[in-house]
């Protein structure tokens, strides 16, 4: 089921939904990534929503050493307590996560890209992470269905480090990290 936020009250509550819940000020730059990874939300959408809840005092606009920085006002958070479950728990849970592992890749220097690209006879499914300075995985994965593929890149978003984290334990022999929680 794909979930698209079109309302601008839904948008809203869920860019102050994530700020609430990642409790830092962070860049606009950041703040766009987080929002726009999972597709619940467009851009176009987002910088509109954006710029009215700076505007109307739900996002407190601070300057930071390298430009400004945005974090939920206590009128926000009072706004958004009192609506949160609006959203599905669905989009709730997945976008928290989403976020939590985006912030903490960005603070590590880590990126994750993922893409299905078209060949003869299927799909190549990549999957990439990297730091500043080098690849730390790069996998190609040939496929046969698109749906599949496209399920295996969702899922690879969703736990690109687990997924690294098995990988090694894989190639080290280590195969009980694949059973641990």
């Amino acid at each position: 089921m794909d979930i698209q936020l079109t309302e601008k009250t839904d948008i809203k509550v869920f860019i102050l939904y994530l700020l609430k819940n990642i409790k830092e000020p962070l860049e606009f730059s950041t703040i766009n990534d987080i929002v726009l990874q999972d597709g619940f939300v467009n851009y176009f959408d987002f910088s509109i929503c954006f710029g009215e809840l700076v505007e109307g005092g739900q996002i407190e606009e601070l300057d930071g050493e390298k430009g400004s920085l945005y974090k939920i006002s206590a009128l926000g958070e009072e706004a958004v307590s009192n609506v949160e479950m609006r959203l599905f728990n669905t989009v709730r849970v997945k976008a928290l996560r989403s976020a939590l592992r985006l912030l903490a890749f960005y603070k590590s220097g880590s990126r994750i890209k993922s893409s299905v690209t078209e060949t003869e006879g299927g799909y190549i499914l990549n999957c990439i992470i990297e730091d500043s300075k080098r690849k730390l995985l790069d996998l190609n994965v040939f496929l046969t269905e698109k749906y599949y593929a496209e399920t295996l890149r969702n899922n690879y978003e969703e736990r690109a480090e687990n997924i690294y984290k098995g990988v090694l334990a894989l190639l080290s022999g280590d195969v009980n990290y694949i059973f641990d929680d």
